[in-house]
């Protein structure tokens, strides 16, 4: 029991990159690890142009810790240090009713959300070109029959998921940019 708690404190003591939030393995080109000044990455607040109130900040929120946790890229608050900057929209959001019963009431219910996505290159302006440019998502829940949620539930399940799309189209894009490897 004591050999466990000391290696334990060890452990959190000895500067280990998992407890001091390094980011992760950089990715290599051709063997040779990235540099770290071409990883800076700045993420704009997600715009929303729909009527659903609270989805962006949430979404921008769920970008950046998707990126940290995937480690490839290294995120800024300060504009001026990134090397690209990522910036998104939500395009699209549409709830609709899939199963009704008898009085016409929905029993269960998909959300679609479309983002746009778009990284520039901080010194030229140039956009990176990208696999797609909107991403989709999308969703079904239920508030009466099998897993049931609510619609604020499922609209952060679908933003977990475009989150994880948004952080991979764009570290593919960004490493492709680098590596000029279009496979």
């Amino acid at each position: 029991m004591k050999q466990g708690i000391l290696s334990l404190l060890i452990f959190a003591f000895s500067g280990c990159a998992f407890l001091s939030k390094e980011p992760g393995r950089p990715p290599k080109i051709d063997g040779v690890p990235v540099p770290d000044s071409k990883r800076m990455i700045y993420i704009q607040n997600v715009r929303n142009n729909t009527y659903s109130p609270g989805m962006h900040t949430r979404l921008t929120q769920m970008i950046m810790e998707e990126i940290d946790r995937r480690g490839r890229f290294i995120t800024t608050r300060e504009k001026t240090l990134a090397k690209y900057r990522l910036y998104a929209e939500i395009v699209h959001y549409q709830q609709v009713g899939d199963l009704m019963d008898l009085a016409d009431r929905q029993i269960t219910s998909e959300l679609f959300v479309v983002t746009r996505v778009e990284i520039i290159e901080a010194e030229t302006g140039n956009k990176i070109p990208m696999e797609r440019s909107e991403i989709p998502g999308r969703v079904h829940f239920s508030t009466q029959i099998g897993f049931r949620e609510s619609e604020l539930e499922a609209q952060n399940r679908l933003l977990r998921v475009m989150a994880l799309r948004i952080a991979e189209e764009s570290e593919r894009a960004w490493y492709y940019s680098l590596s000029g490897n279009l496979n």
